[in-house]
């Protein structure tokens, strides 16, 4: 038999007119969203759940409940868990994600690591539309997702260079893209090795290469310190904001 606990609910301080209150008082006193949990009660589960440093994921995140009660806590017990949220409403920006940046703003432990990426899921790039050249990302667009999806570290646009192709150094990879939003192109387009000869000598690490294709053996990708990965047909276009 599992473990049991006492209920949460009988003379407790875990309702929406708490949650409410919350909200507002991060919202400057503007009632911002109707009903929010609260954080409190979003804790009291985690904490039950036990650990500190597991992934929270709330597919319906609402107002953010979730993503506060996961900072505030790592900010109390220096845990390191950390949280996906997803929204589908047009208030993901304006409320959800503005929420979390304005906990991080007002936490009170600097040496806390607070940091986050608000993604957008746009158009769905599928071989139809590929083939069509209809709705390619942009370099910066590819990039920013790929580079986000294979490293989960935050991307710096700045960092690209469409000439050789880098497009950001991670923990453990420099990556490059080769890419351009232009049918030819990626049809014509593999990792060869006179590429793979070309490509900057980088900081030394590993290299993790996106194209449409490579003409290279597992022998050579050894050599020459190359982790492909083949550009897939379903890819999505996001558009990545960090706080």
């Amino acid at each position: 038999m599992g473990r049991l606990f006492p209920s949460i609910w009988q003379g407790s301080e875990f309702n929406n007119e708490t949650g409410r209150d919350q909200l507002k008082e991060l919202f400057n006193g503007k009632a911002v969203f109707e009903n929010p949990k609260p954080v409190d009660l979003i804790k009291h589960l985690l904490l039950l759940a036990g650990g500190n440093d597991g992934v929270v994921l709330d597919p319906f995140a609402g107002s953010g409940t979730t993503g506060q009660a996961v900072l505030e806590l790592n900010n109390s017990d220096s845990g390191t868990r950390r949280f996906l949220l997803v929204e589908e409403q047009d208030f993901a920006d304006s409320i959800t994600a503005e929420r979390v940046r304005r906990v991080i703003n007002v936490l009170p432990n600097p040496r806390m690591s607070n940091s986050f990426s608000f993604v957008e899921i746009g158009h769905p790039m599928q071989l139809e539309t590929l083939l069509k050249a209809d709705r390619l990302p942009s370099y910066a667009d590819l990039a920013s997702y790929i580079f986000y999806t294979a490293t989960g570290e935050d991307f710096d646009t700045g960092r690209i260079n469409r000439k050789t192709g880098f497009i950001g150094e991670s923990a453990q990879y420099d990556v490059y893209l080769l890419y351009e939003p232009d049918v030819d192109y990626l049809r014509s387009t593999a990792l060869t090795l006179d590429v793979a000869r070309s490509l900057p000598k980088g900081s030394g690490k590993k290299r993790l290469l996106f194209a449409p294709t490579k003409y290279l053996d597992s022998v050579h990708l050894a050599e020459h310190r190359i982790e492909f990965c083949q550009l897939p047909f379903e890819i999505y276009k996001a558009v990545k904001r960090t706080s």
